[in-house]
């Protein structure tokens, strides 16, 4: 029996098994392991031979942050990766990770020909993809959006192809993310300054723009800019209507798709950024149930960080947040098996910054500090959380000294796994599917 039909066989009965039996920490790590996966499963999903015993998977697609790119390293930017059985549920999209996404899953089918291998037909991996979600709409996290939306379309995105009749079907992929923040920060104190460029507000119907603009909006943006490789695909190459291949909810306290259960009273985010709230349910199928909470990324609001509760186990992707949530964060991730938190390096910031940078880079120095956590609170954030195994995300900068990052473990006793692009984590323990 091959890897593939014998793997489908296993998963069918391990449908069964019952979240309320408890799990067990990650148990295997392998890094770089797009480079010896040798099995695939429906959809095009590599899986590495160490971790073919588990049915839930966390893949570190990108690992560093922030707007740059970082010399002595190849990190791509903020994304991740959760498979459950034949489905994939993508967190983030920063700069350099659709590529890291197909290197991670994209196998592909091959055929012999008297001059060697060709591919047979076009790929079609990102139908394995079944919702993205996105934590805020900073570039870091965000860059690559555009192209899984322009470039995707071609391999599967957003689509279903029966394997027995060959036929595909629309199946939208969902993506969830921020709503319009509504308005721009207040300059509240006086290290800000602003004097740099605002983007104005315009109209290109039938899209309107703002200052702050949502995830829907921002996807229609990028379709209007984009209009004429899109018209030229459709009408003349016989491709899909690509803006019927996802399926946008906003998530937000303003009547939006998915509400957030904002306290009584509240009503500003440049009072309030980061209220406590409950977590709240986002998005459930078979595989998996996603909550969300807000997090503190000071000026950016909302942002959210995720937890994904499958039959294996729990995984927690932080988002972007200083170190005080309101303890959102916390009671989200509360016994999970995995965080996984943004790191930044504080003797980075003051190698770069000194002790009292002149305006604007005062403004950055303060951004760097509150709207992100350091390496070492990282740890005690895991720890109050109660999580078995923290996995260093969004490390900034991405050339940062492992012995520094490992100041995490200073006071979390747990597993701490420092992440690198392409390393997949099982979750849960292993067993029969």
């Amino acid at each position: 029996m091959s890897i593939i039909a014998d793997l489908i066989k296993r998963r069918i009965s391990r449908r069964t098994f019952i979240k309320a039996t408890g799990f067990a920490a990650a148990a295997s790590v392998l890094p770089g392991a797009a480079r010896t996966a040798v099995g695939g499963a429906p959809g095009g999903i590599i899986i590495p031979p160490r971790l073919l015993d588990y049915n839930t998977r966390l893949v570190l697609l990108g690992t560093t942050g922030g707007v740059s790119w970082w010399p002595g390293t190849n990190r791509a930017s903020t994304s991740s990766a959760l498979v459950v059985g034949d489905a994939v549920y993508v967190i983030d999209l920063g700069q350099g990770t659709t590529n890291r996404l197909a290197q991670a899953f994209n196998w592909g089918k091959w055929i012999d020909t008297p001059g060697g291998k060709i591919e047979d037909g076009s790929s079609i991996f990102l139908q394995a993809v079944k919702a993205l979600f996105l934590t805020h709409l900073h570039q870091d996290h965000t860059a690559d959006y555009p192209n899984l939306l322009l470039i995707g379309p071609g391999a599967g995105l957003g689509s279903y192809t029966d394997p027995v009749t060959n036929e595909r079907s629309r199946v939208p992929l969902k993506v969830f993310g921020p709503c319009n923040r509504g308005k721009l920060e207040e300059d509240k104190s006086e290290y800000l300054q602003r004097n740099g460029t605002i983007i104005p507000t315009t109209t290109y119907e039938p899209y309107s723009s703002t200052q702050t603009p949502g995830t829907r909006e921002m996807t229609e943006l990028i379709w209007q800019a984009y209009a004429q490789t899109i018209n030229d695909m459709t009408l003349d190459n016989g491709y899909p209507d690509f803006t019927a291949l996802i399926d946008v909810k906003e998530i937000g306290p303003y009547d939006n798709d998915i509400l957030v259960p904002m306290p009584e009273g509240w009503s500003d985010p440049n009072v309030d950024p980061c209220p406590h709230i409950t977590p709240f349910v986002v998005y459930s199928d078979d595989k998996v149930e996603v909550k969300a909470t807000l997090v503190n990324h000071h000026q950016v609001f909302p942002a959210f960080a995720f937890r994904f509760d499958t039959n294996d186990g729990s995984v927690v992707i932080s988002g972007d947040t200083g170190r005080d949530t309101s303890w959102n964060l916390q009671e989200l991730a509360a016994g999970a098996d995995i965080l996984v938190h943004e790191v930044i390096d504080p003797a980075w910031i003051e190698q770069k910054f000194g002790p009292k940078p002149e305006a604007p880079m005062d403004a950055l120095k303060e951004h760097m500090y509150a709207s992100h956590t350091t390496i070492a609170d990282a740890g005690v954030v895991a720890r109050e959380c109660g999580v078995r195994t923290l996995v260093l995300n969004h490390i900034v900068p991405g050339n940062t000294p492992r012995t520094h990052l490992m100041q995490a473990k200073r006071r979390f006793y747990g597993k701490l796994i420092i992440g690198e692009d392409l390393m997949q984590i099982g979750v849960g323990s292993k067993h029969s599917f």
